[in-house]
Order: C-alpha cells, then structure tokens, then sequence
C-alpha cells in the first residue's frame, strides 16, 4: 500500500537558474519499493515563463489541471506513486515510481492521443529497481531544512 504522502517544498536551482521541488517525503522510508521498481518521468514544456524560467501565473494553472489530469490517470488502482515534481528552466518534470509499466503506458498513451492537448509532453519508463534514479529528489529532503 502506498503511504498517504507528505509533501515537502524545496527552493533550490540548477546551475544559476531557479528550481522549485516538490517530493513526496513518505517515500523516503516506503517498505513497498521493490513493489514500485519502475522510474517514470513526465516533462512539460512551458509556453509562457517569467525571465527566470518559471512559469507564469496563468501558465501555472494549466500546468497544475495537466498534472492533475495525468496524476489521476496513472493512480487507478495504486499502480503508480507520485514522488516529485520539480519546476526550472521552462519546464516541469513529474516522477512517479509505477508496479507496473504496462498499464501506465497504456494511461499516458490514452492521454497523449486526445487533442488538444494542454501542453506538449513526453515521457519515459526505465527499470530502476534500487531506486536509483529517485535518488537526486529523495536526497534533497536530507538537505532541506523544511523536512515534514
């Protein structure tokens, strides 16, 4: 069973530009991850972004309807795990951890097939059963003084 998640904001950057993460902290200790062995990572591309390269107000809002529309197609049945979301140079990248790769292929073609679409976006699945490629955002937590 996926824990409830518990979200934690993380203000950091990449290089010199700005980047706003979001990970889900239960994630950190989750007895199931051998259950979730598989990496998903979604990116959006950004149309409308402030001089720094985040979003704008009304970019953010179709950002946040597209994410919720893909979220809630890929946690039917907790087949997949939301882990992080993070926001730099006009785009945003979501990560799930997934049980099983089919059916959330399945899901995103779906979406990937309706027009319009909100924005454009693509994805990829990789096996990572150490968890391996969770471990950038899962480390931040470490490193972040707003652990919840």
């Amino acid at each position: 069973m996926i824990p409830k998640p518990h979200y934690t904001l993380i203000n950091t950057s990449k290089g010199d530009d700005p980047a706003v993460v979001v990970v889900n902290s239960s994630l950190r200790n989750f007895q199931e991850r051998a259950s979730y062995a598989w990496n998903l990572n979604i990116t959006i591309d950004c149309e409308h972004t402030a001089t720094s390269g985040m979003p704008t107000a009304e970019e953010s809002e179709i950002l946040i309807k597209l994410e919720e529309i893909i979220t809630k197609s890929l946690q039917l049945s907790e087949n997949a795990a939301f882990l992080a979301r993070t926001t730099c140079r006009g785009m945003r990248t979501l990560i799930f951890r997934v049980r099983a790769p089919e059916i959330a292929n399945d899901a995103l073609q779906m979406l990937i097939s309706e027009d319009p679409q909100l924005r454009e976006w693509e994805y990829i699945i990789e096996l990572d059963p150490e968890w391996t490629l969770a471990q950038p955002e899962l480390s931040l937590i470490e490193k972040s003084r707003n652990i919840n």
